[in-house]
């Protein structure tokens, strides 16, 4: 929030002065920055931002958020987030603000363009918070300021007042010679706005882009765009990412989607749940990256490539709370699998189509007789079969026909493959892509969480000492989040990858 709020105040000046107004903050950017920030009119962003940090703040635990906003309006002498309070400090809340960052040898450069209503206000604004605020000292040139190996300088220019910073920082602020020059006519952007639609952030970076290379040894495939729009519900934010020949190619095989059909067959109330539309082999290579989970499938002698090439593409998972959970035995040992099974406490539910059953079954009897030799005990029914070792219950995996289909199970607690029921498909649009078959999609659900936990009978706290840290870590960080759910979904497509986040705030 504070940066937002810096550009917020920093704005002042008159959008009818210093020649013909720009008709948008991007017109007065360079057409090829290494990445783009673009915002929606202040009045409308400084509402969505005020009426999230009012909902988080009435939250037990965000209270602090609140103490926050409010020390930071009385620095400012305004509140950033109101538009009577953008008004009086000189602010144009009708207008958006545009930020175009470029790479260098040391530190990324950046300028940007703010929506002004006073110069004079502007100026006052940038010497107290460029002196006061931030400790700069006066530079050798007009509007410049120097802070450590830091150059800062500013301008107003057709009504905005443009802030940049680099090696030299005032050549950055002169607009585009030609109109066609401007960020305002980049395609990619173009193409970005239409995809993603009109919200509070946009950030927009180019395929040539040489800032990702700071962050990731990824190169960027194509443009890239990542769009957030903030509530008092909650933040949506949504990417999308070009991708064309080899890259669009590898994208679909790697997220085929699928799924939806044993999804529907996983526990309703579970917290979490995930419809994992990957490749198996995909998928297996993503366990391998599990330092714990590593050696334990060199210890399988290729019987776990087997059981994954047996998979048609389109795993689901839940993770919930096992009904005979024991919380102060969990936070005594942790979910440390050697020294006591997770599924004490955890219940797992992992389901799969199966392509190759006669491929699969074999691979599973390899498991079962590989086992042993890892210090666990495997019995075998049918097509069922249950780990025991000295950490406590094991998971049980095998196959089971469901409505005429085998299914491939690995379920941990005291849940069994019989007991799983298809539930119905709710109507509920945010939860749509966990129903779907396109790419894959997951959800976390707090708020069952809590509910499950404060089902519990009060032996699973245990006694004295240990009832009471227990009991305080269930206040503390369960009951707090309880009104938090996290929603995530990605789909390739022949020209590119789509993914979102959704952050909700439901009332308790």
């Amino acid at each position: 929030m504070r940066w937002c709020a810096l550009l917020l105040c920093l704005a002042a000046g008159c959008s009818r002065c210093g020649g013909r107004s720009a008709g948008a903050a991007e017109e007065l950017l360079p057409q090829e920055p290494g990445a783009a920030v673009l915002t929606a009119p202040l009045g409308a962003l400084g509402q969505h931002l005020a009426a999230l940090t009012e909902r988080v703040a009435s939250l037990p635990g965000g209270e602090q958020l609140g103490d926050y906003r409010r020390a930071l309006a009385a620095q400012l002498g305004f509140d950033p987030l109101t538009r009577e309070g953008q008004l009086a400090a000189g602010l144009d809340p009708d207008r958006g603000v545009a930020v175009a960052v470029f790479d260098s040898q040391f530190r990324p450069e950046w300028v940007v363009a703010l929506p002004l209503t006073k110069p004079d206000l502007f100026a006052q604004t940038i010497q107290r918070l460029m002196v006061q605020r931030l400790g700069a000292s006066p530079g050798s040139d007009p509007h410049t300021f120097e802070r450590g190996d830091s150059s800062i300088a500013w301008n107003v220019v057709r009504g905005y007042g443009m802030i940049g910073r680099g090696s030299a920082p005032l050549s950055r602020l002169a607009p585009p010679e030609k109109p066609e020059q401007s960020l305002a006519q980049a395609n990619g952007l173009q193409k970005a706005r239409k995809r993603l639609g009109a919200q509070d952030f946009l950030v927009w970076a180019p395929p040539g882009s040489a800032l990702p290379s700071r962050y990731t040894t990824r190169r960027l495939p194509g443009d890239v765009a990542l769009s957030v729009q903030a509530a008092a519900q909650g933040v949506a934010a949504r990417m999308v990412i070009e991708l064309a020949g080899a890259d669009a190619q590898r994208a679909q095989a790697t997220l085929p989607g699928g799924g939806a059909s044993v999804f529907e067959l996983l526990p309703a109330d579970a917290p979490l749940r995930a419809r994992l539309g990957i490749a198996p082999a995909r998928l297996l290579e993503t366990l391998r990256d599990n330092a714990s989970l590593r050696p334990i499938l060199d210890q399988l002698h290729g019987a776990e490539v087997e059981i994954f090439a047996s998979l048609q593409p389109g795993a689901a998972l839940s993770l919930s709370l096992a009904r005979d959970a024991n919380l102060a035995a969990a936070l005594d040992y942790g979910l440390d699998w050697r020294r006591k099974s997770p599924f004490d406490t955890v219940q797992l539910v992992a389901l799969a189509e199966v392509a190759d059953r006669p491929r699969l079954l074999r691979a599973l009897e390899q498991v079962a007789k590989d086992l042993p030799a890892l210090g666990a005990k495997v019995a075998r029914q049918g097509d069922d079969f249950q780990i025991t070792y000295s950490g406590g219950r094991g998971a049980r995996f095998g196959v089971r026909d469901v409505e005429g289909k085998p299914i491939s199970y690995l379920m941990g607690g005291p849940l069994r493959p019989e007991d799983l029921r298809r539930t119905p498909r709710p109507a509920d649009p945010k939860i749509a892509a966990l129903y779907a078959e396109g790419g894959a999609a997951a959800r976390i659900d707090f708020g069952s969480l809590a509910a499950s936990v404060r089902e519990l009978p009060a032996a699973a706290y245990g006694t004295g000492p240990q009832s009471y840290v227990t009991r305080s870590v269930v206040s503390q960080v369960v009951e707090p989040l309880r009104t938090l759910r996290v929603g995530v979904a990605g789909e390739a497509f022949p020209d590119r990858l789509d993914a979102s986040i959704d952050l909700v705030l439901v009332p308790p």
